[in-house]
C-alpha cells in the first residue's frame, strides 16, 4: 500500500448484492450473486470464474488530528478470473489529496498487485479459505510513496450463519516501508452482514492494525454500510466509520460502485 495510514482505507469500493461477510457461496458467473471485496475493510474468500472481470472503485474522505482531512479516488481494484481457482487483482488509491492548516497536496498512490486463491470452499466444509499474495510497488508521488516495495500475505475466511447472516474476517501479515526503513504489521478484521429489504444488504464491521507506523500503539476502527443490487452485476455501496485508538484516523465516510463482466462470450 501506498503508506501504513492508507492501508486501513484502501480496500472500499465498487457493485453487487451483499458486502464481503454476507455474500452467498456461489462462485461469481453469470447467475450468481455479485461478490465484493468493497465497502468494509474485509476482504471475501470468493474467486472471479475464468473469464470474468469486476471492477470496484469508490472515494473516502477521512478526518484525523483536529483540521487534517483526507480525500482518496478513485480507490480501485481490478480483478480478472484467471481459473484454477485463482484471479489476478491489480489495484491503488489512485489520487490522494490532503490538507492541513490552510496548506494543500496532492498526489498519485503506489499500485498493488497481487492474487486470491480459493483454497477451501464452503459446501464440501464448514467455511470459506483464500488466500492473497500481494506487493505494492513504490511509483507513487514523493508524498505519498512508502518508498519500497511492500509485500502482504492475507488470509480470508468466512462462513454462512443461520437467519441470512454472514460472518467473514482476515488476518494480514505485511513487511511495510517507510522513510526510517521497514517494519512488521500484522492486522485482523471480523465482519457481519446481512441482507435487509428491496436490494438492501448492510453490514457492521471491526478491524484493527498492530501499528500504523514504528513506535505507535495498535489502531483499531468499527465501521458499518450499506449495499445496493443494480441488478445481477453492480452494486452502489455506503460506508461510514469511526477509530476506536488515538492511533486510528478520527472518522471516515465514503461511496462506491462496481461491475461485472465477462471477457467475449461466457
Amino acid at each position: 500500500m501506498n503508506s501504513p495510514r492508507r492501508a486501513s482505507l484502501l480496500m472500499m469500493v465498487l457493485l453487487g448484492a451483499m458486502p464481503a461477510a454476507a455474500q452467498s457461496t456461489s462462485a461469481p458467473g453469470d447467475g450468481a450473486e455479485l461478490v465484493t471485496d468493497r465497502p468494509d475493510f474485509t476482504e471475501s474468500s470468493q474467486v472471479m470464474d475464468r473469464g470474468w472481470f469486476q471492477f470496484e472503485s469508490g472515494v473516502s474522505y477521512e478526518g484525523d488530528g483536529g483540521d487534517l482531512r483526507s480525500l482518496t479516488v478513485p480507490s480501485a481494484l481490478m480483478r480478472i478470473g484467471l481459473g484454477h481457482q485463482t484471479e489476478l487483482r491489480i489495484g491503488g488509491d489512485g489520487l490522494l489529496s490532503e490538507r492541513m492548516g490552510g496548506i494543500r497536496a496532492s498526489g498519485h498512490s503506489d499500485i498493488e498487485i497481487g492474487a486470491k486463491t480459493s483454497l477451501i470452499r464452503q459446501g464440501t466444509t464448514a467455511f470459506d479459505l483464500a488466500v492473497i499474495p500481494m506487493v505494492s510497488l513504490p511509483i507513487g508521488a514523493e508524498r505519498f510513496t512508502s518508498g519500497g516495495v511492500d509485500p502482504t500475505l492475507k488470509v480470508t475466511w468466512g462462513k454462512d450463519l443461520r437467519a441470512g447472516f454472514g460472518l467473514a474476517g482476515n488476518v494480514n501479515l505485511s513487511s511495510l516501508s517507510d522513510d526510517t526503513g521497514r517494519f512488521h504489521q500484522e492486522a485482523v478484521s471480523l465482519s457481519l452482514g446481512h441482507a435487509l429489504v428491496r436490494g438492501w444488504s448492510g453490514y457492521a464491521e471491526v478491524f484493527g492494525f498492530s501499528r500504523l507506523a514504528p513506535g505507535e500503539s495498535a489502531a483499531w476502527t468499527v465501521n458499518g454500510g450499506a449495499t445496493f443490487a443494480l441488478g445481477r452485476h453492480g452494486q452502489f455501496d455506503l460506508e461510514v466509520g469511526r477509530g476506536l485508538t488515538a492511533a486510528a484516523p478520527d472518522w471516515f465516510v465514503g461511496a462506491g460502485l462496481a461491475i461485472r463482466g465477462a471477457f467475449g462470450d461466457q
